[in-house]
């Protein structure tokens, strides 16, 4: 059973230094629930733990933030306050990022395969955490407290979950037993890759066995969304993160949630109300931006999340919340017709296999959404053939169109899709060699593009591109998927 993903959602960061003193000494339960109420906000996700590896709510565990008030509950006071005006409260927990832990336990740090550990003693930044060391089971240990204090909880955010390769004498001791090499880079990455799988799963029968009903949506994020088809087990809903002034650019998140979303799974886009990037502490967007980026994830069929950073005190910041309210009260007046609506498709985009976090500039996957979007054209973005008798379309990586009648040198290939079909592959069988694409930039290789009928596309187009070669043989064939309109 999937969740039902609120639409207006705020990421109240709270990264909080253990030399900052004063820590929610102006906090109000009362101006705090009230300020979210009026920004038309109906759900926030909560700090139980931040990247320093401190708590902030009431524990025993010598992890609580040293500058936090005295008596102060701040994570459960949140809660209630939230709770009272009906609005969801979602709760975060950092993953690798913990300095406690690594200051505390440096045995458990990641360990380079020069021996060195991962993070700079004397330079800013974060000391990363090793999952195959017992800092999993302390990890655990903080997730069952969270959860038995706070039931029942409304949703679980576990931050940093990328694949980390590791030298720790834990991880050598694990790749050994598994038959791996740790001299071998692709062992050691491999390895990594199964310590997320393992404790991902691990969390996630944890968090359901401390609570069945209602069932508690959890989010790893920081994953690679290439790998989602594998790891969707572990999810009820998709969050796309996608500051794009953050680092992540405008093109990321229509290139991903056109993937993400063909999995079924309630998605939630996520922006920051920051002008440039997290914890831009009086950076505030220009409300025309805020509001095209909310626009355009329920235009994907997405929902609403904004970033924001609570300030030390624990008040936050009006100007903000004034922006923020523009932006949701336009988002509540489209959720009648935003709940439930499908996206329609009419054309498919076979992308690359591999992919990382945050895709590279320029990928020729982000020129095709490129390209397409502002021509108006439906797409989505899939990796393998569905349904009886289709065949994956093999192109070059280098190649940025999907041009299959003048390129081919064949009369004309015509892609069929299944009425609400999610995904429709392209199908092309060649007894010769497939042609090899490449050459100039897209968008000049798009300048003959033809007509895109609905659920009818014919891919058209002339290549102007130099240096094209097209090797077909002599018993080429191109066959077609059929499907219903």
């Amino acid at each position: 059973m999937t969740a039902r993903l609120p639409f207006r959602q705020i990421h109240l960061d709270f990264h909080t230094g253990p030399a900052i003193p004063d820590v929610g000494a102006e906090f109000d339960a009362d101006a705090f629930g009230e300020q979210m109420q009026a920004a038309h906000v109906n759900s926030v996700t909560l700090f139980a733990k931040c990247h320093h590896g401190h708590l902030y709510y009431t524990t025993k565990h010598p992890a609580r933030h040293p500058g936090l008030k005295p008596g102060l509950d701040l994570l459960g006071e949140q809660i209630e306050a939230l709770h009272r005006r009906g609005i969801r409260a979602a709760i975060y927990l950092s993953v690798q990022c913990d300095e406690f832990a690594a200051n505390t336990q440096p045995g458990w740090r990641v360990v380079n395969p020069d021996g060195t550990l991962a993070g700079h003693p004397l330079r800013a930044g974060w000391h990363i955490l090793d999952m195959s060391s017992p800092y999993r089971e302390y990890l655990a240990a903080q997730i069952e407290e969270v959860m038995r204090l706070f039931r029942p909880v409304d949703g679980l955010f576990l931050d940093m979950c990328w694949d980390q390769p590791s030298c720790s004498v834990w991880a050598l001791e694990g790749m050994r037993k598994a038959g791996l090499n740790p001299e071998a880079e692709a062992d050691r990455t491999r390895y990594a890759h199964q310590v997320a799988l393992d404790y991902m799963g691990e969390y996630k029968r944890l968090i359901d066995g401390l609570q069945k009903r209602p069932a508690v949506p959890a989010w790893f994020n920081s994953r690679p969304l290439a790998n989602f088809a594998e790891e969707k087990a572990f999810f009820q809903h998709a969050e796309i993160e996608a500051l794009p002034t953050g680092g992540w650019g405008y093109a990321y998140f229509p290139l991903n949630v056109r993937f993400v979303r063909t999995f079924g799974l309630p998605t939630l886009g996520m922006t920051a109300r920051f002008h440039k990037s997290w914890a831009d502490f009086g950076g505030i967007k220009p409300e025309a931006a805020l509001l095209y980026e909310c626009s355009q994830a329920l235009a994907h069929g997405a929902r609403c999340s904004v970033g924001d950073q609570l300030h030390p005190r624990g008040r936050l910041d009006r100007a903000a919340y004034d922006l923020i309210g523009k932006a949701y009260a336009h988002v509540e007046a489209c959720e009648p017709w935003c709940d439930g609506a499908t996206p329609l498709t009419e054309i498919a985009a076979i992308r690359p296999l591999a992919g990382g976090y945050m895709l590279t500039p320029g990928d020729a996957s982000e020129g095709v959404v490129r390209a397409l979007q502002p021509l108006g054209h439906q797409l989505e973005r899939g990796v393998q053939a569905r349904g009886q008798g289709a065949v994956q379309l093999f192109v070059h990586r280098l190649a940025h169109l999907f041009q299959l009648e003048r390129v081919v040198g064949l009369q004309v290939a015509q892609l069929l899709f299944q009425g609400g079909a999610h995904l429709a592959d392209a199908l092309l069988v060649a007894h010769g060699q497939f042609a090899q694409l490449g050459g100039q930039a897209l968008a000049r290789a798009l300048l003959g593009f033809g007509r895109l009928l609905p659920v009818l596309a014919r891919v058209l187009g002339q290549c102007v591109a130099q240096g094209v070669q097209t090797r077909i043989g002599a018993r080429a064939q191109v066959a077609q998927v059929a499907g219903e309109a």
